[in-house]
């Protein structure tokens, strides 16, 4: 299957072209789906979007509009032309765009925290948004999502997965498991200026990566282990996901988030666990509760991924001053959903900032871990989701999914061979990062994350113990996997 979606598409790519200068003096481009994204999850709506070249001429000076045809390649490589799909935009005849009369500039599915003013918005306006002036029906038809700007066309298509929300979706199939040529025609009355074709393949991304995109040093290194590994990052728009020329974007959440899902729930998934927060995080809400949702969270097509050092980057004190260890991106252990990443001894300040540097630090624990007496101590790792019981997750109206249990706290047992349990603590699962830059500082509250730290009693001094670590769900169950053991010595 992979060998032939490969195939698929280097034949999308061969099929991207740009026409020849007409006498007209238009050319139009295909800039997405992009070349590497042009594989697409059943069901997916999508954006097509692309470059007008008007040769020096105003739009005023040429208007024309942007259909696009969504058809099946096969039928069409036959001479049959039967679309699937046909949206049309609707210029203004004397500015040769499209009029802001036909932007609904008021809607109320957009999120509630979009703010953006009108003619910033009119720039740039989301194909999500054309209706018809003074038919307010209008703007449930599918068929009339289609935006021209000065140098830019955008076309909403829709694959079904949003047939229920704000459309009067009425096509008799889905998209689905088939090879589909996208057709875009720049249109003067009867007149075909300018054409661009390409092809997609609806089916499922056999392998994918799903990780949160910050911080920006974070964000480098999920691009660079995507690249390495031919695994899928998804970076062309979602469909109700649109960036405004000044760079501020306007959500329609209930769309985004039903396509961003939708990918999630096939394929193999390699998941980066880092700074996932609970809420206000498409990663856990959208992408992780889907799977949840879907009871799949456990399943053998999931791998779950950590940096080895808990950090894309630290800069740690040494004999000689401070250095930098760059961390890599590693797999769990098999079966393992707990990992211990570092330990640190010395000056450890409540608030975490990963950009300062840390005291002493050891990486290993698997030669045990050193300490001076009435030292405080930090232990560092990661654990991944579990699968909750399917009744514990929920669908929420916005498309987010609460999931409603997950690996809540860790136990630590400081055990002597010949006097027992000398201590016990338990700690919650959770890491707060702090931020700064030139407006000032913010943080961001890792779920699946942890930085333990320890105030330890008189009674361990001059031992060497075994600390035994096992982590435990909101319901108190001990978790599978989650089972570790160490050597501590406080000198």
């Amino acid at each position: 299957m992979k060998k032939y979606l490969k195939t698929i598409l280097v034949s999308g790519c061969l099929l991207i072209y740009f026409p020849a200068l007409s006498a007209e003096g238009v050319v139009i481009s295909i800039l997405a789906p992009s070349a590497e994204e042009q594989v697409l999850e059943s069901g997916r709506d999508f954006y097509v979007i692309g470059r007008i070249e008007r040769e020096g001429k105003s739009p005023e000076d040429m208007p024309f509009d942007i259909r696009v045809d969504v058809a099946e390649t096969g039928l069409v490589r036959d001479g049959k032309m039967i679309p699937l799909r046909i949206v049309s935009s609707r210029v203004d005849p004397f500015t040769g765009l499209t009029p802001g009369r036909d932007i609904y500039f008021r809607y109320e599915g957009k999120a509630p925290w979009v703010d953006i003013n009108r003619e910033e918005l009119y720039r740039s306006p989301p194909p999500d948004l054309v209706y018809r002036h003074g038919d307010p029906e209008s703007f449930y038809d599918p068929t009339l999502k289609a935006v021209v700007t000065e140098g830019r066309f955008a076309v909403l298509i829709q694959g079904g997965v949003t047939k229920d929300f704000d459309t009067s979706y009425n096509y008799p199939e889905d998209l689905a498991w088939k090879l589909y040529r996208i057709i875009v025609t720049a249109v003067s009355g009867d007149k075909i200026l300018a054409q661009a074709e390409e092809d997609v393949m609806f089916g499922t991304v056999q392998e994918k990566v799903l990780a949160r995109f910050s911080p920006d040093e974070h964000m480098k290194e999920v691009v660079s282990f995507a690249e390495e590994n031919g695994f899928r990052i998804y970076r062309d728009l979602f469909p109700g996901y649109w960036r405004c020329a000044d760079g501020s974007v306007y959500e329609i959440p209930r769309r985004w988030r039903a396509n961003d899902a939708l990918e999630y729930v096939g394929g193999r998934v390699h998941a980066v666990i880092y700074n996932i927060k609970e809420k206000r995080c498409a990663t856990q809400e959208v992408e992780i509760g889907r799977m949840a949702f879907e009871g799949w969270l456990d399943s053998e097509d999931v791998l779950y991924y950590h940096y080895d050092i808990g950090e894309p980057s630290l800069r740690f004190e040494t004999l000689y001053g401070s250095d930098i260890k760059k961390g890599k991106i590693v797999a769990f252990e098999n079966g393992d959903r707990l990992e211990l990443l570092r330990a640190e001894a010395g000056d450890i300040r409540d608030r975490y900032y990963p950009e300062d540097m840390i005291g002493t630090v050891d990486w290993n624990f698997h030669d045990s871990v050193s300490v001076d007496p009435d030292i405080p101590l930090a232990i560092c790792g990661v654990v991944t989701p579990i699968q909750p019981m399917l009744s514990e997750v929920i669908p929420n109206d916005d498309g987010t999914f609460e999931v409603g249990n997950r690996i809540s706290h860790i136990r630590y047992r400081f055990v002597d061979m010949i006097d027992g349990v000398l201590h016990e603590e338990s700690k919650e699962v959770f890491l707060e990062r702090k931020y700064r830059n030139s407006d000032g500082e913010w943080s961001l509250g890792s779920i699946y994350e942890f930085r333990h730290f320890f105030d330890l009693p008189e009674i361990l001094n001059g031992r060497i113990m075994t600390v035994y670590v096992n982590a435990y769900d909101k319901k108190g169950v001990k978790i599978d996997g989650t089972s570790e053991a160490f050597y501590l010595r406080i000198r």
